[in-house]
């Protein structure tokens, strides 16, 4: 971070103003919750990452006596991370019954919220973070009472001596995104307890204390619905080391901070929480979680690369003015912003989605739209944050790629997020084959976008875009129909393209129905994002393949690229 001290969440106007949208009247409090996590990404956050970054983890696999130990060992910044993340509550927030002041656990939306500000400095603890909040979420809804109350306090506590980091053991060499052709085997001994063999290739967070585990029983059948989910403990009740073998470390092309290895199971002890039949449904609830928690991510991998080029192009001069003076790298830059705020505002309708069920009060609708937008935002944002973080380094020029300007790492991190939690391929195939096809996702959806253009209609300023928003869904509804309508062989081929025309469309959609409340409000800076948005990326190009947007004027560039209001007259 260039400058030490800064805030990160009250340099972002426009997060601050989506963030008090969303959680209205208790806003107040949680304010104090986002403003410290802004203080502490923007400054000794910022400070250790450069250090994790540059120290990353080691796999001791001896003692000096020479017994095997296969212990990950950390650098002191990594250490200070973890102590800053999970004591700012960045779990234990969701789960603390006394998070409110009234009481009750935080919203969610404020957990991804600091989850947002968080990942601007730091994307490889994110992962840890976002692996333990998934492990207590499978653990107290899963798990025997004895277990829950066993782990449930230490994955969800704030002191790093009482704190049990979750991880999730998924992927196997053979099978990667084919989880059904996963070998690791279960076997319940004459004690009742479970033993579990087999190799894992690719675990994040290796040396986590608790981990979630799928293997087939003895005698289960083929495929994921002969899998099992179990928890497995680093550690015995006695405190001797479980039959766990670390083998190596990757050498990753990003987010080097944090450990990825390879393990084998030598018969390690673990706690069926969901047997054959139910382990893997039990497990996507955890990977639903990560996978938004992968959108939130990108969200902050995109704003910090926004940042970094919005800055760099108010102090650099070239050619007699400064950069964002030019007009062509403000329209770069435009683009930037709309594709960040456009995704984040998807990503948190998204969350506010999961607010909803959890708090027992979602229809189902809010079901239906919460499990097709789940994939929908991880794997459109996930894209999205590549190609943003790679404009970032092309802002600064050349120093963008060195490794002493964060832009360089930001790519680097930023290329995983495609992959983890199901590539773009395996999202695509299951909106389109399962929440749409399967489900009928498509009834919803387009309640929900009629929902939201109606303020929008009826404003003169948002009435066009408003109607090329709804054809554009019309015509989406038929092409998908279409391809879903040959018999026993939907046409897949493009699945990609569906999805991220219809995240277009979604956030089209939300950006359209929040600029009609703000422009009642005096304020047209959402109105300006909202059609710039859907002139560059939902509107069809002309006969020359651009899509021409509406002009930057001086009040319009200000607002846009700093985050503040824009009066209506400016407009």
């Amino acid at each position: 971070m260039r400058r030490e001290g800064l805030d990160l969440y009250a340099a972002d106007p426009a997060f601050v103003r989506r963030m008090r949208r969303l959680l209205g009247s208790e806003y107040g409090w949680a304010a104090e919750h986002l403003h410290r996590m802004g203080a502490l990404a923007g400054g000794p956050v910022a400070a250790c990452s450069v250090q994790a970054e540059a120290y990353p983890p080691e796999l001791v696999r001896y003692d000096r006596e020479g017994n095997r130990i296969d212990r990950v060992r950390f650098h002191p910044a990594y250490e200070r991370m973890r102590e800053l993340a999970y004591g700012s509550g960045i779990v234990a927030l969701a789960y603390d019954e006394r998070a409110r002041p009234a009481g009750g656990r935080a919203p969610r939306v404020l957990v991804f919220g600091l989850g947002y500000v968080f990942s601007q400095a730091e994307q490889g603890l994110y992962c840890p973070i976002c692996m333990t909040d998934g492990a207590a979420r499978l653990v107290e809804r899963y798990a025997e009472p004895e277990v829950r109350e066993r782990w449930l306090p230490r994955l969800t506590a704030r002191e790093l001596d009482r704190l049990a980091e979750g991880a999730m053991w998924l992927t196997e060499k053979q099978g990667g995104s084919d989880v059904g052709a996963n070998t690791t085997r279960a076997v319940e001994g004459p004690d009742g307890r479970w033993r579990l063999y087999g190799d894992k290739w690719f675990c994040s967070n290796l040396g986590a204390e608790v981990m979630m585990v799928m293997a087939r029983p003895e005698g289960a059948g083929p495929g994921t619905r002969g899998l099992g989910l179990f928890l497995v403990p680093l550690h015995r009740g006695d405190g001797s080391r479980n039959a766990i073998r670390f083998h190596r470390l990757k050498d990753k092309l990003g987010t080097r901070s944090m450990p990825t290895g390879e393990a084998t199971l030598e018969g390690a002890e673990g706690w069926l929480l969901a047997g054959p039949g139910r382990g893997f449904k039990a497990m996507t609830e955890m990977l639903n979680l990560s996978r938004l928690y992968n959108a939130v991510a990108s969200c902050g991998a995109m704003r910090r690369a926004c940042f970094e080029a919005l800055e760099h192009a108010r102090e650099r001069t070239a050619f007699g003015r400064v950069l964002e003076d030019h007009p062509l790298h403000r329209e770069v830059l435009a683009d930037m912003v709309v594709r960040t705020e456009a995704s984040t505002a998807l990503v948190f309708e998204t969350v506010a989605r999961l607010d909803r069920m959890d708090r027992g009060i979602g229809s189902e609708d809010d079901r239906v739209l919460w499990r097709a937008l789940t994939p929908l935002v991880k794997l459109h944002t996930a894209k999205q944050a590549v190609a943003v973080a790679s404009e970032g380094v092309e802002a600064l020029g050349g120093n963008g790629y060195i490794e002493e300007f964060p832009t360089a790492r930001l790519l680097r991190d930023a290329q995983v997020l495609p992959i983890w939690e199901g590539t773009t391929n395996i999202l695509a195939l299951d909106l389109l084959l399962r929440a749409i096809g399967r489900e009928g996702a498509c009834d919803a959806l387009a309640r929900w976008i009629e929902q939201r253009l109606a303020a929008a209609s009826e404003r003169s300023t948002l009435l066009e875009a408003a109607g090329l928003v709804e054809a554009g869904f019309v015509a989406w509804r038929e092409a998908v129909g279409d391809a879903l309508a040959l018999e026993g062989s939907p046409d897949v081929r493009y699945a990609r393209g569906f999805a991220h025309r219809l995240a277009r469309l979604c956030e089209a959609a939300i950006l359209l129905d929040e600029a009609a409340a703000d422009l009642a409000g005096g304020d047209a800076r959402a109105q300006a994002l909202a059609l710039r948005h859907v002139a560059r990326f939902v509107a069809g190009p002309d006969d020359a393949g651009l899509r021409p947007a509406p002009a930057l004027e001086p009040p319009v560039w200000q607002a846009l690229s700093r985050g503040t209001e824009l009066a209506l007259e400016a407009v």
